[in-house]
């Protein structure tokens, strides 16, 4: 094999490399564990109905299946990496590979006002067609996560923080739905981790009404905190100040 047959194969095992893990399987897997699975369970107390079951097994199976699958792409990437090195090429010689949402290069928060920054960020982010919205959010030192709306244990204090506030608008009809989106739920991280700082791109916009996700973070947030948060078309952030004392 010539010189030149070896840098072309090592390039398309290398294109190989960059498709491994594909990042819409993270999103499907924190949809079934985040949103339909425990809204599932929610509606079905009580239920004794054998369709209920049977979803509700079939989205554990696929939960299982994609972790497998994903596993699997680990092990690919590292039988691919070690192929690379028998043709000279080391680990750091490869082009990047896309990234999985969890190890996604740390990202400054002093750009979250970078309107090109953020149109980038929003590339990654799915479209919303209606039901859940998805948020890629930054920390202090820009670790990235995804959050998707949907209710879960952090929305459940992140419906207490409010109700228990005289800064939220108060109402008989029950727990605000608000506590569920991607806003609120970050927010209430952000309050538990003692994270001052923290920037959320959507793929929606901000509910709208008095009790809505600004009323919220703000209620959420102690007083010298603050969430960025960018919405489809906008060509500035909003700034959300906490208002709860420390």
């Amino acid at each position: 094999m010539s010189e030149s047959d070896v840098e072309r194969l090592a390039n398309q095992v290398s294109g190989a490399l960059g498709q491994l893990p594909p990042e819409q399987l993270h999103r499907v897997r924190s949809w079934v564990e985040e949103f339909a699975l425990p809204t599932l369970a929610e509606i079905g107390q009580g239920s004794t109905s054998p369709d209920l079951t049977e979803a509700v097994t079939l989205l554990e199976q696929t939960r299982e299946l994609i972790d497998d699958v994903l596993a699997l792409s680990d092990t690919t990437r590292g039988h691919l990496v070690s192929y690379l090195a028998t043709l000279g090429m080391t680990g750091e010689q490869p082009p990047p590979s896309l990234p999985h949402p969890s190890t996604h290069p740390r990202i400054p928060t002093h750009t979250s006002h970078d309107h090109s920054w953020t149109e980038q960020v929003r590339q990654r982010l799915p479209e919303h067609t209606g039901g859940q919205t998805t948020g890629l959010t930054y920390d202090q030192d820009g670790t990235e996560l995804t959050e998707t709306s949907g209710r879960e244990e952090v929305s459940d204090r992140a419906r207490l923080t409010p109700h228990n506030s005289t800064l939220f608008p108060a109402d008989d009809r029950g727990a605000p739905a608000v506590s569920t989106h991607v806003e609120t739920k970050y927010a209430q991280r952000m309050r538990e981790r003692g994270q001052t700082h923290g920037v959320v791109v959507l793929n929606n916009r901000i509910c709208p009404g008095e009790q809505n996700c600004e009323a919220a973070v703000a209620a959420i947030l102690p007083q010298g905190s603050t969430l960025v948060v960018w919405q489809p078309g906008a060509s500035r952030p909003k700034e959300i100040h906490g208002k709860a004392r420390p």
